[in-house]
């Protein structure tokens, strides 16, 4: 089992990614956050993007539920972050990819 350095919180946010690039800036893609920490991310993305990519994520919804205050210091609205893996998943016939990003330092 793998052990975490930092324990995830649960959240289902609606987020846009972009490349962090100067070209390609306008097209985005569409996914859900699922669960985050101080060091990255889990979301559930309309496109598999290669291990290595940074992209700019921003969340395009409010939490459902106020945050506590220990959550709210992994939490991140704006993230600049890098593809760790990717892959496949079906989900009542509707195809995405579950994707780790971890994020940058800037």
């Amino acid at each position: 089992m793998e052990k975490r350095s930092s324990n995830r919180h649960e959240t289902d946010q609606s987020i846009v990614c972009a490349f962090f690039c100067s070209h390609n800036f306008t097209v985005t893609f569409d996914g859900r956050m699922k669960n985050y920490c101080d060091s990255g991310m889990y979301a559930e993305l309309q496109t598999q993007f290669k291990d290595g990519t940074v992209l700019l994520v921003r969340t395009t919804s409010n939490p459902t539920e106020c945050l506590p205050v220990k959550i709210e210091e992994g939490f991140r609205s704006t993230s600049l972050v890098e593809v760790k893996w990717s892959k496949l998943l079906s989900a009542n016939g509707v195809d995405c990819y579950g994707t780790g990003l971890k994020q940058l330092v800037v």
